[in-house]
């Protein structure tokens, strides 16, 4: 009996007898592992690469029209909004921020510019969120230097001045300049008197709603009996039915003929009425590179094994199963492939790093589609040269080598 024939009869000689044939293969360069293993980590790249550029650019443009207002939505109702009541819609589901805001007849005159007055706006301790995610769509907590957020006092009773424990007054990054103020700075006013700087937020000429580039804000409490002028509210993705919930802080029904009525827009149109970021998420080109990268690492795989059909003949002509050879195959495949994934793993703790863990897995989670299909694919192409080899055809593959 041959040994050929041993293995057939033995299925834990011819397993033993695959494993180390396949071990041979790859030892001695056969099966070109380390090549196809480059070849199958250059596609991975090249496809993640370009699915991450096209969402980091739909990322980009979505955080710079939430940032530049195009998710702000303001209701202008002159002393008949409910300051707590708009405070409070920063409790619901994308809601960022919600505060209110209104118009003082004070200045704050600054004592090293004495004949300049900054005109003094009162705002709720929910619209310092508001103004604070204006900077560059950052949060409050940055706008202090390095995260710590800065309770301050004022001193005297300046019209300023807030009681110890609230913040101070935010500047407008064009009032703060002359001062090079900064959070937890401490200016003189003309009077004598000092205020604390709690936070300086920037208000380009973007096309967001003027009046707000060289201004004073100062925290009041929501308990005063004092109403306020407008209701801001920064939501991301946009909340349903805003409008709605923004006429809810109005005090008064606002139906009489002679009594003005609340006024609702966003605070910036000048990027578009709307952005829908999740049907662009969708709709991308690059949403198809899973099917991509199934497709040509199928090829790879089918390529990578078909060049062996004289080899994978002369084995079937010498008695080993086609089983047995398809079991062969898929291992090595394997090997260089999951070589090619590991080459790539980089790119994936990169990713990770550069985004929050949530944003990461999410991120993840899209982007390991292309390794998974890769895999797939080359594992079918490889199955399917090899079903496709015939013992018959033996002679034809040596001629044709």
């Amino acid at each position: 009996m041959t040994r050929s024939q041993r293995e057939a009869k033995n299925p834990r000689m011819r397993l033993v007898g695959m494993l180390g044939e396949a071990w041979r293969d790859l030892i001695s360069g056969t099966s070109h592992a380390c090549a196809l293993a480059v070849g199958l980590a250059c596609l991975i790249l090249l496809l993640v690469g370009a699915d991450w550029l096209t969402i980091a650019s739909i990322q980009r443009q979505t955080d710079e029209y939430v940032a530049a207002g195009g998710s702000t939505w303001v209701m202008e109702y002159n002393n008949h909004i409910d300051g707590a009541a708009c405070d409070r819609l920063a409790s619901l589901d994308g809601v960022e921020a919600a505060g209110a805001v209104r118009q003082t007849d004070q200045k704050l005159v600054f004592a090293a510019l004495p004949s300049t007055g900054v005109p003094l706006m009162e705002i709720t301790p929910g619209a310092r969120r508001v103004f604070a995610l204006s900077t560059t769509g950052t949060g409050a907590d940055d706008l202090s230097g390095g995260g710590e957020q800065v309770s301050v006092s004022v001193d005297s009773d300046t019209d300023a001045a807030t009681e110890d424990g609230e913040e101070g007054v935010m500047l407008s990054a064009e009032a703060a300049k002359p001062f090079t103020a900064v959070a937890g700075s401490i200016l003189a006013l003309r009077d004598g008197r000092n205020v604390q700087v709690s936070g300086v937020f920037e208000w380009p000429d973007d096309g967001r709603k003027s009046g707000f580039s060289y201004v004073a804000l100062a925290p009041v409490p929501t308990n005063s009996s004092e109403a306020f002028s407008q209701c801001w509210v920064r939501t991301w993705p946009e909340t349903k039915d805003i409008e709605s919930l923004l006429r809810m802080t109005g005090i008064g029904s606002g139906m009489d003929a002679t009594q003005e009525r609340p006024q609702i827009a966003k605070l910036n149109m000048s990027k578009g009425s709307a952005l829908d970021s999740a049907s662009l998420f969708r709709v991308r080109l690059t949403a198809y590179t899973p099917w991509i990268a199934l497709v040509a690492a199928m090829a790879l795989g089918f390529i990578a094994t078909w060049t062996r059909r004289l080899e994978m003949a002369s084995a079937l002509h010498c008695g080993v199963p086609k089983t047995a050879l398809l079991m062969q195959i898929v291992l090595e495949t394997i090997v260089w492939a999951t070589a090619a994934v590991l080459l790539t793993s980089p790119l994936w703790a990169w990713v990770w790093l550069q985004n929050g863990d949530a944003e990461a897995a999410a991120l993840a989670d899209t982007m390991l589609r292309v390794p998974v299909a890769a895999v797939v694919g080359v594992l079918s192409g490889a199955g399917v040269a090899v079903m496709l080899t015939r013992e018959s055809h033996l002679l034809r593959y040596f001629k044709n080598r």
